[in-house]
């Protein structure tokens, strides 16, 4: 809305003086004429006239503002004109003027469906307030014309405080917002707080739909510049500490597609306990759509160790070639002897070309959290069925054990015709588990 509800007022033949009490006990005088002309007496000093100067727009905007923040209404900033680059005459206007150009009555989304627009009050009425001021040759912004009577009622003192022009976000608002964020609480939690430490909705400044606002577009302006914040955070990083490590490419068109970055306890970490590794692409940030990519490590105590993070733009080969290169070079050329992963092809055919003297291993967890995908809904609920598939899968000691139970395990559960269990595992090495590592020569 352009200004907040207004006072209703009775329409009166003749020209009258009508008193309007406000909240705090003090009363206020509203002119009205007709039932068609309404102005606030204020004091003389704060009203516009014709001949008045000033020495910037800035300076004439906001008198006009707080001329109508006594007056109750709100302003709109009209039209301009400009010589070499210089204002030399403009409107202001009550934010009522005009009227609003007939709505669609269907709009076409990015989708191609058409919908109704959302419903806007209307809140223009033709409202002819306003002042226009020309620049003179002695360079000062001078009143040539005002209308002081607007056509619709005005804004009690009580409301002043939410007229449109007179709300804004100020430092001490959004010094708490930040402080509240950091927090993690949140905005309307925020904004009841200012309400309590500030005496009142009208000391705060703003709606909470104002503030609500302003993070949001706070929000949408960082993150396009996120990728350059993120990767200028990197730098400060590798200033401090010279063994702190990253790298990054970016497209065309400048966008970030890939990093990669590790810091120096984990470089160190991975010096004394880099023979298994484990990558895991399964994360995915929703507000940027690149994939997170965790490396991580076991140490003696059996403890997870961070070994180094990356996130890409895409899944492709080329990115975890690109990652796995840069891995080597931020670890001194030095493979794992084991790297555990997904069931990524992409993956598989990155750890092929760059780390060939690896031996890739899948992650149990993973493949058995998708076996609920790939059987019928009663077996999930058979004890028998997940028995032997543990057994199998968890108790064979060797390759041997292994590909002696699989098959019974595959006829009994008739899963000879189920690619997953019947084909896909085959090609995908299960028969040799996680836990059968006596072939791989660790430190």
């Amino acid at each position: 809305m352009d200004d907040a509800s207004h006072m209703p007022v009775a329409a009166i033949d003749d020209a009258s003086d009508v008193p309007v009490a406000a909240m705090d006990g003090t009363s206020d005088r509203l002119t009205v004429t007709n039932g068609l002309s309404y102005v606030r007496d204020v004091d003389s000093s704060s009203k516009p006239v014709i001949g008045m100067t000033f020495d910037s727009i800035e300076d004439v905007q906001n008198f006009y503002k707080d001329y109508a923040h006594d007056a109750g209404f709100s302003i709109r900033i009209g039209q301009q004109r400009k010589e070499n680059e210089e204002i030399i005459a403009k409107y202001f206007y009550c934010s009522r003027e005009g009227y609003r150009k007939e709505r669609k009555t269907k709009i076409v989304d990015q989708a191609g469906k058409k919908r109704k627009p959302p419903s806007v009050l209307e809140t223009r009425c033709g409202c002819q307030a306003h002042i226009y001021v020309k620049l003179g040759t002695d360079k000062k912004y001078r009143i040539t014309s005002m209308v002081e009577h607007h056509n619709h009622g005005l804004v009690s003192p009580n409301k002043r405080h939410l007229l449109r022009s007179n709300r804004h976000v100020n430092e001490r608002v959004k010094s708490t917002l930040f402080s509240c964020h950091k927090a993690s609480i949140g905005t309307s939690q925020a904004y009841r707080l200012l309400h309590v430490s500030e005496g009142g909705f009208q000391n705060v400044g703003c709606t909470l739909r104002d503030l609500k606002n302003y993070y949001r577009d706070l929000r949408s302006r960082i993150k396009d510049a996120d990728a350059q914040m993120f990767v200028a955070q990197l730098e400060r990083k590798k200033e401090v500490n010279s063994a702190f490590f990253y790298e990054f490419e970016v497209d065309a068109q400048g966008r970030l597609m890939r990093v990669f970055w590790v810091d120096p306890t984990s470089r160190k970490n991975y010096k004394h306990f880099g023979d298994v590794v484990s990558l895991d692409s399964t994360y995915t940030t929703n507000q940027y759509n690149m994939i997170f990519v965790p490396i991580t490590g076991v140490n003696h105590h059996l403890q997870s160790i961070f070994v180094g993070a990356a996130f890409l733009s895409n899944e492709k080969i080329e990115s975890y070639v690109w990652l796995f290169e840069t891995f080597l070079k931020a670890m001194g050329g030095v493979p794992p002897h084991l790297i555990i992963t997904d069931e990524d092809a992409s993956m598989k055919a990155a750890i092929s070309k760059i780390l060939p003297d690896t031996t890739h291993r899948l992650c149990m967890w993973h493949i058995m959290d998708k076996v609920p995908e790939k059987v019928s809904p009663s077996l999930t609920e058979d004890r028998e069925f997940w028995d032997r598939l543990n057994s199998c899968v968890w108790g064979s000691e060797t390759p041997e054990e292994f590909e002696s139970s699989w098959p019974s395990f595959i006829n009994d559960f008739q899963f000879t015709g189920n690619e997953w269990f019947s084909t896909s595992i085959a090609d995908l090495d299960f028969r040799v588990a996680l836990c059968v590592l006596a072939d791989i020569k660790l430190a």
